[in-house]
Order: C-alpha cells, then sequence, then structure tokens
C-alpha cells in the first residue's frame, strides 16, 4: 500500500546547498525538449486585457445567477465562492474553465446539519451522509429530506439545475455581444455545468465551460479523520503557518449524485477546495521558482497523453471493457503536488534545474499508488480519490507502463 508520507518535517539545508538552487524567471529555457514543449503550450498572458474581460465578465455573470436562485427559492440563498485552478493561478492553456463553489447559507450555519457515516462494507470517509438537527431548519426542508431523516443530494441538485436554467434564460443578455446566443446547461454526477462560447478578438469562438458545485460548509470545525493537525507538529517546517491558516478555513460538502463505487448513490462528498487555494497560493506564491511551472507542465502533459493514461473496468460482460479516463485528474495531480512538497518544501528543490526532477516525482507518486492501486486523499488519508475495493475490478496495468515512459522522457 502506497501512503506518501509527508510528514511536515524536512532537515534542514545548509546555505551553502540552498545557493545552488537556480531561480530565474519563468520565461526560461529548459533543457529538455518535452520539458520545454510542455512549458510553452501550457503558458498564457494572464494580464491580457481580454484574459481580465472573460474573467469580470464570468464573474458577475455567475454572481447574477447566484443572486437570481436565492431570489426565486429562499431555501437556496447562496454564497459565491471562487476555486479551482484559474484563482489559484494554476490555470494551464487559457481560461477556458472557471469553478464557482455555490454554498447554501442556512444549511451552513453552525448547528444546523450533522455528518453521519455511510454503512458500508468497504468505509470511505470521503463520502458521507447529512443530516438537519435543527428542528425549524429541518420544517422547512423536508421536501429534500429522506425518509432515513437524510438531506438528499439528487433532489437539490436538481432543483439546483432548474434555477439555474431559469437564470441563464434571464441574465443571459448581460453577456450579449460577448457570447454566442446559445448555452448548454448539464447536470453530471457532482456540478452543474454551463457551456457557452466567448466571442472575442483573441478568443474567438472559444468555448469555456463553467462548474458549479452545490455545497454547504463542514458543520464541525475539521474533519475528525483528517490527520492534518498531527502533521503540524513541527514550527520549523515552511508550511506551518499556511496549513494552520488552512485548517481554520474548514471544508466543504458538496452535493453528489455518485458515490465511491461509481456508482449511482446520491451522498455528500468532502471538499477541501478552499484550504487547497490557501496552501497552493502560498507555496506558488514566488514566480522565480518552479513549483507553479511543475503543475501547469503536468497539465499539459495529461492532455496530451490522456487517452493512454486510462484505467479499464470490467464490467458484467467479460468481452467489454469499460475505459476511465480518471487516474490523471487535475486533482490527482493537486495531491501529488502536495505531497512532493512536503517532503521537499526547501526552495533548493524548485529551481529551474530541479523541473524535471520534480515531475517525474510527482509521476512516480502516481505510479506507485496504481501499483498498490491504492489512491488517497492528501486531507483524508482514509478517503480514496479512486476506490478499487468499491468498484469492480479495474485493470491499471496499461496506465502503469504508459506512465513508466513518461517518466523515462522526462531523464535530462
Amino acid at each position: 500500500m502506497f501512503v506518501p508520507s509527508c510528514e511536515l518535517f524536512v532537515r534542514p539545508v545548509p546555505a551553502t546547498k540552498r545557493a545552488m538552487a537556480t531561480h530565474q524567471p519563468q520565461s526560461r529555457h529548459f533543457d529538455n525538449k518535452y520539458l520545454r514543449s510542455f512549458y510553452q503550450e501550457a503558458e498564457f498572458d494572464w494580464k491580457h486585457k481580454e484574459v481580465k474581460e472573460i474573467e469580470r465578465r464570468i464573474t458577475s455573470f455567475v454572481q447574477k445567477i447566484s443572486d437570481y436562485i436565492g431570489g426565486e427559492d429562499p431555501l437556496f440563498q447562496n454564497t459565491v465562492i471562487p476555486s479551482g485552478s484559474y484563482f489559484e493561478g494554476l490555470k494551464a492553456v487559457g481560461p477556458d474553465e472557471f469553478d464557482f463553489m455555490i454554498c447554501l447559507t442556512e444549511l451552513s450555519e453552525p448547528g444546523v446539519c450533522v455528518i453521519k457515516d455511510i454503512e458500508r462494507k468497504v468505509p470511505d470517509p470521503g463520502y458521507v451522509d447529512v443530516q438537519i438537527e435543527h428542528e425549524e431548519v429541518s420544517e422547512r426542508w423536508k421536501q429534500y429530506i429522506s425518509r432515513r431523516k437524510n438531506l438528499k443530494s439528487d433532489a437539490l441538485l436538481n432543483r439546483f439545475k432548474d434555477l439555474i436554467e431559469e437564470a441563464v434564460k434571464k441574465k443571459k443578455h448581460h453577456l450579449r455581444g460577448y457570447i454566442d446566443e446559445n448555452i448548454e446547461i448539464e447536470l453530471r454526477k457532482i456540478p452543474v455545468t454551463i457551456k457557452l462560447t466567448w466571442k472575442g478578438k483573441k478568443y474567438s469562438n472559444y468555448e469555456i465551460c463553467l462548474d458549479l458545485p452545490l455545497c454547504i460548509k463542514g458543520p464541525n470545525f475539521w474533519p475528525e479523520k483528517s490527520d492534518i493537525p498531527t502533521r503540524l507538529k513541527d514550527s520549523s517546517h515552511p508550511g506551518y503557518k499556511v496549513f494552520k491558516k488552512a485548517v481554520r478555513a474548514g471544508f466543504h460538502l458538496v452535493a453528489s449524485t455518485i458515490g465511491e463505487s461509481g456508482k449511482h448513490r446520491p451522498c455528500w462528498r468532502l471538499s477541501f477546495s478552499v484550504a487547497e487555494g490557501i496552501v497552493l497560493k502560498n507555496i506558488c506564491r514566488n514566480p522565480s521558482f518552479i513549483h507553479k511551472t511543475a503543475l501547469k507542465v503536468l497539465k499539459v502533459l495529461r492532455k496530451k497523453h490522456e487517452s493512454g493514461l486510462c484505467l479499464y473496468e470490467d464490467p458484467d460482460d467479460p468481452g467489454v471493457s469499460y475505459k476511465i479516463q480518471w487516474v490523471f485528474h487535475s486533482y490527482v495531480l493537486k495531491t501529488m503536488f502536495l505531497h512532493e512538497w512536503c517532503e521537499f518544501p526547501d526552495d533548493l528543490f524548485w529551481g529551474s534545474d530541479q523541473l524535471g526532477e520534480r515531475v517525474q516525482g510527482i509521476l512516480k507518486r502516481i505510479r506507485s499508488s496504481l501499483k498498490s492501486k491504492d489512491i488517497r486523499s492528501f486531507w483524508v488519508p482514509d478517503y480514496k480519490l479512486f476506490n478499487f475495493r468499491a468498484r469492480k475490478p479495474t485493470q491499471t496495468n496499461i496506465c502503469v507502463q504508459n506512465l513508466t515512459s513518461l517518466i523515462q522522457n522526462f531523464t535530462i
């Protein structure tokens, strides 16, 4: 079983060795042709006026949708939480995806909701049930409460999607002249997505996807099954203060239509998006080092090689194999990046001359997890990001072989 140690401790690096780190501006050239090509493709001009215009227009549009939803249905009064790669400054290639968590106000109040473990053969604290403990609030939400007293995430998501469709019809005129008339809205397994086409000059006929997961603030200060506080015992570690800050920010519960087996099972999934954003922004704050570059290179690599980095789930029919394009999900990259940084937090390990080694290290962590069929959350070790035990038998050999080939390509 592969569980990255990630203890927040590292031996001090002598000052003479610290000086060896190469930290040139990020508009650098790399000796390895793969690193160079992926880096060049990953970068885009964040300061370009049209990129800023897209961000401003999209953010304003989502806020108008949020306000409309809360006005039409008081139960859905909410706050908007920008999250994900774009707002972490880690978006690669272009401004084509934006994430906004829509957090239900009343259910996020202290003392209203409680978390209940789901009884199952294979325990997984990452997926839970939620119940409303407050009697008056429970009465208001009774149409969304099951016979077992659980908050029905699927019913909430369906209502959420309907409200978004109404809101888009009413508010899309605010984007008139900037987007194509046709807007697609879809309820996926977790978020409601809005797909639109931007009609700009630099970004002409440019498809943009907005992911809007529905969530509530975690009712507890921090999940009991998270070991992050125990990893913070060494105040000399560079991440000590920022992880303390991340824990204080808390966590969220995201409405989901599927459980850990990948099958339909309405429940709530633990999300550490806010805490993660705090940590990643802090780690990547100095553009002279390659923290941000490493993640962006990995994202481009994922897009180029996604078809060869799939898992194959055996369905009931042995003559058919179901392909899962999941293993190189952006969240897995961030998870393994955090493990890599916790083991190598000193800037000595993140100079431009270390990019190949860091990318290799992250790819090796993914490969080791696949070999042992054990991919875990950074924040809650028992939370399986891909629960092999709960799913049907899953083939990983092809993916492991392709990862090995990619790792070799990054050897300088």
